[in-house]
C-alpha cells in the first residue's frame, strides 16, 4: 500500500486545509491537515496521528505506520536502505 502526501506551501495558505487521502484502491485511510501557523497533521486508519513542520517529516510518518502494518510488504525507502 503507498499513500502520497500532497506537497503543500504553507506560505500560501491563508486558513487551516484539509486532504483526505487514500489508497491505490480509492478508499479513504486518512486525512492531512495543515495550516499557516498550525504545521501540518497527518491522521491515518483512525488511530495514528502525527504532527509535524515539514512534508517530508509528514511523509516519513505515513511511511512508517505502514511499514508497521504490513512489515511482510515491505517498503521503497526499506529497499533503498537494507
Amino acid at each position: 500500500m503507498q499513500i502520497k502526501l500532497p506537497e503543500t506551501d504553507l506560505k500560501s495558505v491563508r486558513n487551516i486545509d484539509s486532504v483526505e487521502l487514500k489508497d491505490e484502491n480509492g478508499r479513504q485511510v486518512g486525512q492531512y491537515m495543515f495550516g499557516k501557523g498550525h504545521g501540518r497533521i497527518v491522521f491515518l486508519f483512525g488511530k495514528y496521528r502525527g504532527s509535524f513542520k515539514t512534508h517530508a517529516e509528514c511523509q516519513a510518518f505515513v511511511e512508517g505506520v505502514l511499514a508497521v502494518l504490513n512489515p511482510g510488504l515491505g517498503s521503497s525507502a526499506a529497499a533503498r536502505h537494507p
